[in-house]
């Protein structure tokens, strides 16, 4: 036992008697984390679960939206009136695609794309054609060999 005003150390047993006990997180915290839309860390029990995981992507369509152009299979059109054509095919995927983004946006997911790179075309044509104007344009030559001290003053007063 201890005594008031010292400080023990506890001894093997207690210390060996001691257990956490972990408890239900308080309904305020519950409800700060869904606004906030926290996610648990997955644990070690999650990685060995069968229930869910890549295997629901299966389906051909979301795959075929994840590949990249060049890697999707090469489409043969046999019957022209039933079968789709590449064109076709990038159209109806770019328009699942967009569905999809706006679904997320619509949960309150927010998704971050590459910016689309510009074109050198924008402004650097008129700039161009600027400078050839410059350089055709004949210069008025400034004789500098000749000294005038007033010709400005005369010039403003006329």
């Amino acid at each position: 036992m201890s005594k008031r005003g010292q400080s023990s150390s506890m001894s093997y047993k207690d210390k060996a008697n001691l257990h956490f006990v972990e408890q239900e997180e308080p309904a305020f915290i519950k409800a700060l984390k869904s606004k906030m839309g926290y996610k648990e860390p997955a644990k070690l029990e999650d990685k060995f679960d069968d229930e869910e995981g890549p295997a629901d992507f299966d389906d051909d369509e979301t795959d075929l939206m994840r590949m990249k152009e060049e890697d999707r299979p090469q489409v043969v059109v046999l019957n022209e009136e039933t079968d789709l054509t590449k064109e076709e095919l990038n159209k109806e995927l770019d328009a699942k695609k967009k569905e999809e983004e706006d679904k997320m946006i619509a949960d309150g997911k927010i998704t971050f794309k590459k910016p689309v790179k510009r074109t050198g075309n924008d402004g650097k044509e008129e700039e161009e054609a600027e400078k050839k104007k410059k350089k055709l344009a004949p210069e008025p030559k400034v004789q500098r060999g000749l000294l005038s001290f007033g010709d400005e003053e005369e010039e403003e007063e006329d």
